[in-house]
């Protein structure tokens, strides 16, 4: 694995460490003020999206003359959560609806030609996608045909024309104005509820509900891992708290089955929650998570969670059978600047998982894929700087289809194409990447002295949280610092744990190895992140290794 090189964003120990973050972040003035204080009431217009006017009214049309309505979802925690929040809201209207999310396998991604057939065979006249169908131009075609009408949500980029819908209501279509692109799925969805509700719901009905569903959007957002930032940033910034103190049943379940504290933040939920609900359309399909947040009372929750976490340790254990495969097709394409690896017994549900495992140990974009029969699709992950969207559309004569974001997307092909493309991949990485671009960078705010870390540092720098995408905790320094003790830790020994003098306890996540290079007595430097560590009613500062390497 390509050892990172150390960027210090500041050469000197701060006197303020906030002004310091703050700056180094850009804020000055109004923007700083309102990034120290998110509200609500930085949300921008939901009708300064495009189309929203159009999707209201058909929405209302439908209530009006009581057509039925389906909600036509995604796999992951973004469509998932985006499917219930919408469904909810038509069914406490009093609308005829219903939801359908696509089989990963078995139907593939997003709103297709044979789903809309499903949908129309149950007598739907109005379907309405959330955190999917902006390249669904055939299957929109389909549906009106069969006398269907489409209103489409989605956050991901518009590549061609326009799906021909009666409404597209997406922050990322060529022709928007809206302020903010980067809202995840649940996040055009929870902007139309909120243009909606107040016209279908009595007005206190209406403020409860968007007050409540607040911790749907936080669910979506944190595990779509987009920037924590303007919109993003006020509507997780309040959602964290209505998920600890949730009313739905099934996320209650769900807290408990993943042992979360109370005191919620997104890494909680990006490593607790949101692989529990991920799990069920990775491994079976998504209609179990989808049960489980529509749950009545804990009483039909608790078993639906229960299978969830079984689906997860499955998906875990899955993962790793396919690194193990992948990485040994890797290991050949060590010098390439794109990583292209394919075989039969990759699982589908796991791709992405294992696309990101791989780039982070090459450091390269990466491409993984299943081939079945003559077909192959998979998941692709990225490095700073390079679109994968981008690529798959300058390379869309080799592909069936392809899509996503900048840094992860998707594709499928005919099998024969495998070859071409990895060569055209590679040949594309290879003249877009810099020099820079190749080498992973780890950004250090600044050196620290040990004597500061204490819990009334760590309680200025949570004015800077919630910490994700786009607004990264910060990761800091400290130099020759003597070792005392080290140990590993783990049933396989995977993790390390280190003992330094006048620091808190240090612990790398999966740095069990580096446990041999290390002696007591030895003068390390350490880059790290801050975490409070609570156990049975004590609280001490821990630091998160992000690197460490022997001093000058």
């Amino acid at each position: 694995m390509l050892r990172p090189q150390w960027h210090f964003l500041s050469e000197e120990t701060p006197t303020d460490i906030v002004e310091l973050l703050l700056a180094q972040r850009g804020l000055a003035g109004a923007e700083r003020d309102a990034f120290l204080h998110p509200s609500l009431d930085q949300l921008h217009d939901p009708f300064g999206l495009p189309d929203m006017e159009k999707a209201v009214a058909k929405l209302e049309w439908a209530r009006t003359w009581q057509q039925p309505v389906t909600v036509f979802g995604d796999y992951d925690c973004d469509g998932v959560t985006s499917t219930v929040l919408l469904y909810s809201l038509l069914k406490q209207a009093g609308m005829q609806v219903d939801y359908h999310v696509p089989h990963r396998i078995d139907d593939g991604y997003g709103l297709t030609e044979a789903g809309v057939e499903k949908v129309h065979a149950r007598g739907s006249r109005l379907i309405v996608t959330v955190d999917n169908g902006i390249s669904a131009n055939a299957a929109v075609a389909k549906a009106n045909a069969l006398g269907m009408e489409i209103v489409i949500t989605d956050h991901h980029k518009q590549e061609g024309e326009l799906p021909p819908a009666a409404a597209v209501v997406n922050p990322n279509r060529k022709d928007n104005e809206y302020p903010f692109r980067a809202i995840a799925g649940v996040g055009v969805a929870y902007k139309l509820c909120c243009a909606l509700a107040p016209r279908i719901l009595p007005a206190g009905d209406a403020d409860a509900f968007l007050a409540e569903a607040l911790d749907l959007v936080t669910l979506g957002t944190v595990a779509d891992m987009v920037p924590l930032v303007d919109e993003n940033r006020a509507l997780v910034a309040h959602g964290l708290s209505r998920v600890a103190a949730t009313k739905r049943a099934g996320i209650q379940a769900l807290i408990e089955q993943a042992r979360a504290k109370r005191e919620l933040d997104p890494a909680d939920i990006g490593f607790k929650l949101a692989p529990r609900i991920n799990a069920a359309g990775r491994m079976e399909g998504a209609d179990i998570a989808l049960e489980l947040l529509l749950a009545p009372d804990l009483a039909a929750a608790r078993p639906l969670a229960e299978k969830l976490t079984g689906l997860n340790a499955k998906r875990q254990a899955e993962t790793v059978r396919c690194e193990e495969l992948a990485l040994d097709l890797a290991e050949a394409q060590a010098g390439y600047d794109f990583i292209v690896v394919w075989h039969p017994e990759m699982h589908a549900g796991v791709m992405g998982l294992v696309a990101a495992h791989i780039m982070r140990r090459f450091h390269r974009p990466t491409l993984v894929l299943r081939i079945d029969g003559d077909a192959a699709g998979g998941s692709a992950r990225s490095i700073p700087g390079y679109d994968l969207s981008a690529a798959f559309d300058r390379h869309k004569a080799l592909l069936d289809g392809g899509g996503g974001h900048a840094m992860a997307a998707g594709c499928h092909l005919p099998a024969a194409n495998l070859e071409p493309l990895r060569a055209a991949l590679v040949a594309d990485a290879s003249e877009r990447l810099t020099d820079e671009m190749r080498q992973p960078l780890l950004e250090i705010a600044a050196p620290l002295e040990a004597g500061r870390l204490d819990l009334q540092f760590m309680a200025q720098l949570e004015r800077l949280a919630p910490f994700g995408q786009g607004n990264l905790a910060p990761t800091f320094a400290l130099l020759g610092q003597e070792v005392q003790s080290v140990r590993t830790m783990g049933r396989d020994s995977d993790h390390l744990r280190l003992s330094l003098a006048r620091c808190p306890d240090t612990i790398g996540w999966g740095m069990g190895e580096r446990a041999e290079t290390l002696l007591p007595g030895d003068r390390v430097d350490i880059a790290f992140r801050l975490e409070r560590n609570r156990y049975k009613g004590r609280e001490q500062l821990q630091l998160l290794l992000q690197d460490l390497k022997p001093s000058e």
